[in-house]
């Protein structure tokens, strides 16, 4: 069986902490959408042809049996495809996360281009994570197919969007400043989870939830 992402990552940590774990693109036919730059909305059968850069290059839409539409990544703002069941059976993927999604963010890696990335945290929400390739890619072995990582994958980083703003690069080895930038302007994220004073890199992902529960207009 060929694997369903393009990249499988085998040790991924607890349940929880799979929220903030990059699946890759689904190379084979599952649900999904794909938005335009226009706005417009195409439904149907949705699978990724080719990736550049980590980002989706080739998209093609099956929106019946017979008729199938093959779009360019330049030409969307987000792409979004259903997690097939039996990717659950790992137990490493919750199942309150039901998409891999893709949008169009200003990726600070290369110079601020726009690039669909693959966005780890759910939509909604004033700050939003995505995966941060170049990050990773330098502690790790890293191929397309199956993919094994033996380091943590929390010591990464992560490309931070917040209200929509300019993107950054957020790293471990930053994170006093990184903590200020994000979460300094909410008094109730302080008063609400006591642990965030720790400056704890391995709670990232927890605390850019509950900063997007407490604080989000």
């Amino acid at each position: 069986m060929k694997p369903f992402v393009s990249l499988l990552f085998l040790l991924i940590g607890s349940p929880c902490l799979g929220q903030y774990i990059p699946l890759g693109a689904i190379t084979q036919w599952t649900d999904g959408y794909v938005v335009t730059h226009q706005n417009d909305t195409l439904r149907g059968q949705v699978r990724i042809g080719a990736l550049v850069n980590d980002s989706p290059a080739s998209i093609v839409i099956r929106t019946s049996d017979t008729d199938k539409i093959k779009l360019k990544g330049d030409e969307l703002r987000l792409v979004a495809q259903r997690i097939p069941d039996f990717a659950y059976s790992t137990g490493y993927i919750p199942r309150g996360r039901e998409l891999v999604i893709f949008e169009r963010v200003p990726n600070p890696r290369r110079n601020g281009k726009p690039m669909l990335l693959e966005r780890l945290t759910p939509l909604g929400g004033s700050v939003a994570l995505y995966f941060d390739a170049a990050g990773w890619k330098k502690t790790t072995e890293y191929t397309f197919g199956n993919f094994t990582i033996e380091t943590d994958h929390q010591d990464f980083s992560y490309i931070v969007l917040k209200h929509g703003q300019a993107s950054w690069v957020a790293k471990r080895g930053d994170m006093e400043a990184v903590h200020d930038r994000l979460f300094g302007d909410c008094p109730a994220f302080i008063r609400n989870y006591p642990s965030a004073t720790r400056r704890n890199w391995r709670e990232f992902g927890e605390m850019v939830a509950s900063y997007n529960q407490l604080c989000s207009k």
